[in-house]
């Protein structure tokens, strides 16, 4: 059985500051991470069953002024029940966040370096539904980013960013030739709440993550994943410079998964490289991700 990103998935807060005034969402930080949902069978669910999960991620970014590294871990449960709601399979998971990060900037001959470590805001899953039509398989969840990373108005890096996000999600996996090839898609609009500390609210936000990739053999896949982002609506509220311009990337890069039998269980792993281009108003950078997952 191969265990599918479909179980492991989360999304994590990138809190990477951008000094840059014209940039919108609060900080320039955003919930999402290039790239996380990019992998193979994304919308592809297995038996019913609970999952464990682990990600490790590092994200390494730079620009003429700025310098940034975010190292990240996100272990997560994930049950895939019996229960069918509308013809499709009902699971449920939560996942929450550790990370280090650490941020240098150089303006006017000064300067800065800032570090944060800790609990981040937690990500949770209380419903997705999916489907499966031979070859063909869908998946709807909602996903909801938890305010439970430590936050302070007056810190510019912090583990948390102090508001809800609700990340509504549909995904399509394609699995031809008796499954050696995988072409998958994933489509996410977020919804951010306001911070009450600041009174300042991100605009919404789109993202869509694909992977191309063949199976070597049974348990061996490579292939090549990426990411687009973009920020669709003004930010609101105190603060919200009146040049703002909303950010937007893109990220490609080659991905590999591997599953091996551990005793009488399937071990999953996934491993891939993303670097980011066509960059507005972001940091550019690079992030190298290690996924795990094994039922127990």
């Amino acid at each position: 059985m191969k265990i599918t990103p479909f179980l492991l998935r989360a999304t994590v807060v990138a809190c990477l500051v951008n000094p840059t005034a014209g940039n919108a969402a609060e900080y320039g930080s955003s919930q999402y991470l290039p790239g996380f949902y990019g992998d193979f069978g994304m919308a592809t669910t297995p038996a019913s069953g609970t999952y464990l999960s682990n990600f490790l991620g590092y994200n390494w970014a730079e620009n003429k002024t700025d310098e940034a590294t975010l190292l990240f871990e996100l272990p997560g449960v994930m049950h895939v029940s019996e229960t069918k709601i509308l013809g499709g399979t009902y699971s449920a998971g939560f996942f929450p966040y550790v990370l280090r990060n650490a941020y240098t900037t150089k303006n006017d001959g000064i300067k800065r370096e800032m570090e944060r470590g800790g609990a981040g805001d937690m990500y949770g899953v209380p419903i997705s539904l999916s489907w499966q039509w031979k070859e063909l398989s869908f998946v709807a969840f909602e996903g909801i980013v938890v305010p439970t990373g430590a936050y302070d108005k007056d810190r510019l890096l912090n583990a948390g960013r102090n508001s809800w996000t609700f990340d509504n999600n549909v995904g399509v996996t394609w699995n031809p030739d008796d499954g050696k090839y995988d072409f998958s898609m994933m489509f996410g609009y977020m919804v951010n709440t306001e911070n009450n500390a600041t009174k300042y609210r991100t605009g919404d936000e789109v993202h869509v993550d694909y992977s191309a990739g063949y199976y070597i053999l049974p348990s061996l896949g490579i292939g090549v994943t990426g990411s687009y982002y973009r920020q669709v609506t003004a930010d609101s509220g105190t603060g919200v410079p009146a040049d703002t311009i909303n950010g937007e990337y893109s990220s490609i890069g080659p991905v590999v998964t591997y599953t091996v039998k551990m005793g009488d269980r399937d071990v999953s792993f996934s491993a891939k490289w993303l670097h980011e281009y066509d960059v507005n108003n972001h940091i550019a950078g690079d992030y190298a991700i290690l996924r795990t997952g094994l039922k127990f």
